[in-house]
Protein backbone atom coordinates (compact mmCIF):
# COMPACT_ATOMS: atom_id res chain seq x y z
CA UNK A 1 0.00 0.00 0.00
CA UNK A 2 2.87 2.30 0.79
CA UNK A 3 4.26 1.65 -2.67
CA UNK A 4 0.91 2.52 -4.28
CA UNK A 5 0.59 5.72 -2.25
CA UNK A 6 4.15 6.70 -3.17
CA UNK A 7 3.43 6.10 -6.86
CA UNK A 8 0.27 8.23 -6.71
CA UNK A 9 2.09 11.05 -4.93
CA UNK A 10 4.94 10.98 -7.45
CA UNK A 11 2.56 10.91 -10.45
CA UNK A 12 0.29 13.70 -9.17
CA UNK A 13 2.65 16.62 -9.95
CA UNK A 14 3.38 15.13 -13.37
CA UNK A 15 -0.31 15.04 -14.23
CA UNK A 16 -0.67 18.73 -13.42
CA UNK A 17 2.26 19.60 -15.68
CA UNK A 18 0.86 17.61 -18.58
CA UNK A 19 -2.24 19.84 -19.01
CA UNK A 20 -2.42 23.19 -20.83
CA UNK A 21 -4.91 25.82 -21.88
CA UNK A 22 -4.78 28.40 -24.63
CA UNK A 23 -6.73 31.22 -26.15
CA UNK A 24 -6.21 33.37 -29.20
CA UNK A 25 -6.62 36.94 -30.37
CA UNK A 26 -7.00 38.68 -33.71
CA UNK A 27 -4.84 41.44 -35.09
CA UNK A 28 -6.72 43.86 -37.35
CA UNK A 29 -5.17 46.72 -39.31
CA UNK A 30 -7.53 49.05 -41.16
CA UNK A 31 -6.01 51.04 -44.02
CA UNK A 32 -8.05 54.10 -44.95
CA UNK A 33 -8.13 55.89 -48.28
CA UNK A 34 -5.71 58.81 -48.24
CA UNK A 35 -3.88 61.09 -50.64
CA UNK A 36 -1.07 63.55 -50.01
CA UNK A 37 0.42 66.31 -52.13
CA UNK A 38 4.16 65.72 -52.16
CA UNK A 39 5.18 68.76 -54.23
CA UNK A 40 2.60 71.46 -54.78
CA UNK A 41 2.33 73.50 -57.95
CA UNK A 42 4.86 76.27 -58.46
CA UNK A 43 3.54 79.78 -58.97
CA UNK A 44 3.42 80.94 -62.57
CA UNK A 45 4.68 84.39 -63.51
CA UNK A 46 4.67 85.49 -67.16
CA UNK A 47 5.06 88.70 -69.13
CA UNK A 48 2.00 89.60 -71.21
CA UNK A 49 2.26 91.87 -74.26
CA UNK A 50 -1.13 93.09 -75.53
CA UNK A 51 0.44 93.62 -78.99
CA UNK A 52 1.63 90.03 -79.30
CA UNK A 53 -0.59 87.90 -81.56
CA UNK A 54 0.19 84.58 -79.89
CA UNK A 55 -1.19 83.48 -76.54
CA UNK A 56 1.08 83.31 -73.51
CA UNK A 57 1.43 79.77 -72.17
CA UNK A 58 3.11 78.18 -69.19
CA UNK A 59 2.61 75.14 -67.00
CA UNK A 60 3.16 73.81 -63.52
CA UNK A 61 3.00 70.34 -61.99
CA UNK A 62 1.66 68.75 -58.84
CA UNK A 63 3.21 65.55 -57.50
CA UNK A 64 0.92 63.53 -55.27
CA UNK A 65 0.40 60.00 -54.09
CA UNK A 66 -2.49 57.98 -52.71
CA UNK A 67 -2.83 54.73 -50.81
CA UNK A 68 -3.12 51.86 -53.30
CA UNK A 69 -6.67 51.44 -54.70
CA UNK A 70 -7.83 54.83 -53.38
CA UNK A 71 -10.44 56.32 -55.70
CA UNK A 72 -10.18 60.08 -55.97
CA UNK A 73 -11.13 63.18 -57.94
CA UNK A 74 -8.97 66.24 -58.58
CA UNK A 75 -10.31 69.74 -59.09
CA UNK A 76 -8.22 72.59 -60.45
CA UNK A 77 -10.14 75.76 -60.08
CA UNK A 78 -9.47 79.46 -60.22
CA UNK A 79 -12.06 81.82 -58.86
CA UNK A 80 -13.40 82.64 -62.33
CA UNK A 81 -10.73 82.21 -65.02
CA UNK A 82 -9.86 85.87 -64.80
CA UNK A 83 -6.65 87.56 -63.66
CA UNK A 84 -7.53 90.85 -61.97
CA UNK A 85 -5.28 93.91 -62.04
CA UNK A 86 -4.19 95.20 -58.65
CA UNK A 87 -4.41 98.90 -59.52
CA UNK A 88 -6.76 99.64 -62.42
CA UNK A 89 -9.22 96.76 -62.14
CA UNK A 90 -8.71 95.54 -65.70
CA UNK A 91 -8.89 91.79 -66.24
CA UNK A 92 -7.08 89.19 -68.32
CA UNK A 93 -8.91 85.98 -69.12
CA UNK A 94 -7.07 82.67 -69.00
CA UNK A 95 -7.74 79.00 -69.65
CA UNK A 96 -6.59 75.98 -67.68
CA UNK A 97 -6.10 72.50 -69.11
CA UNK A 98 -4.73 69.44 -67.35
CA UNK A 99 -2.87 66.28 -68.20
CA UNK A 100 -4.43 63.88 -67.55
CA UNK A 101 -7.48 65.62 -69.02
CA UNK A 102 -10.04 63.65 -67.00
CA UNK A 103 -9.73 64.20 -63.26
CA UNK A 104 -12.72 62.26 -61.92
CA UNK A 105 -13.01 58.66 -60.79
CA UNK A 106 -9.26 58.10 -60.76
CA UNK A 107 -7.75 55.12 -58.92
CA UNK A 108 -4.15 54.92 -57.76
CA UNK A 109 -3.11 51.39 -58.71
CA UNK A 110 0.57 51.86 -57.81
CA UNK A 111 0.13 52.98 -54.23
CA UNK A 112 3.01 54.63 -52.42
CA UNK A 113 5.77 52.79 -54.22
CA UNK A 114 8.99 54.67 -53.55
CA UNK A 115 9.95 56.98 -56.38
CA UNK A 116 6.73 56.76 -58.36
CA UNK A 117 4.35 59.56 -57.35
CA UNK A 118 1.51 60.59 -59.62
CA UNK A 119 2.01 63.81 -61.60
CA UNK A 120 -0.64 66.28 -62.68
CA UNK A 121 0.41 68.89 -65.25
CA UNK A 122 -1.59 72.11 -65.35
CA UNK A 123 -1.26 74.22 -68.50
CA UNK A 124 -2.19 77.90 -68.45
CA UNK A 125 -3.00 79.91 -71.57
CA UNK A 126 -3.65 83.66 -71.61
CA UNK A 127 -5.22 84.50 -74.99
CA UNK A 128 -3.56 87.15 -77.14
CA UNK A 129 -4.99 90.56 -77.97
CA UNK A 130 -6.55 91.54 -74.65
CA UNK A 131 -6.72 95.32 -74.18
CA UNK A 132 -5.43 95.89 -70.65
CA UNK A 133 -3.63 98.55 -68.61
CA UNK A 134 -0.12 98.39 -67.20
CA UNK A 135 -0.56 96.48 -63.95
CA UNK A 136 0.11 93.21 -62.13
CA UNK A 137 -2.68 90.69 -62.66
CA UNK A 138 -3.26 87.79 -60.27
CA UNK A 139 -5.61 84.95 -59.48
CA UNK A 140 -5.35 82.10 -56.99
CA UNK A 141 -5.91 78.62 -58.40
CA UNK A 142 -6.75 75.80 -55.99
CA UNK A 143 -5.81 72.17 -56.56
CA UNK A 144 -7.93 69.81 -54.47
CA UNK A 145 -7.76 66.02 -54.25
CA UNK A 146 -10.98 64.53 -52.88
CA UNK A 147 -10.94 60.87 -51.85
Amino acid sequence: MKKLLAAVLIAAPMAAVAGSVSDDFTITANVAEKCVILNGPADISVNYDPFDTTPVTDSTTVEYDCVKQTTYDITVQGQNGVLTGSTHGDTLTYNLTTNPASLTGLTDTNGIVSGSPETLTIDVEIPAGQNVSVDTYTETVDVTITY
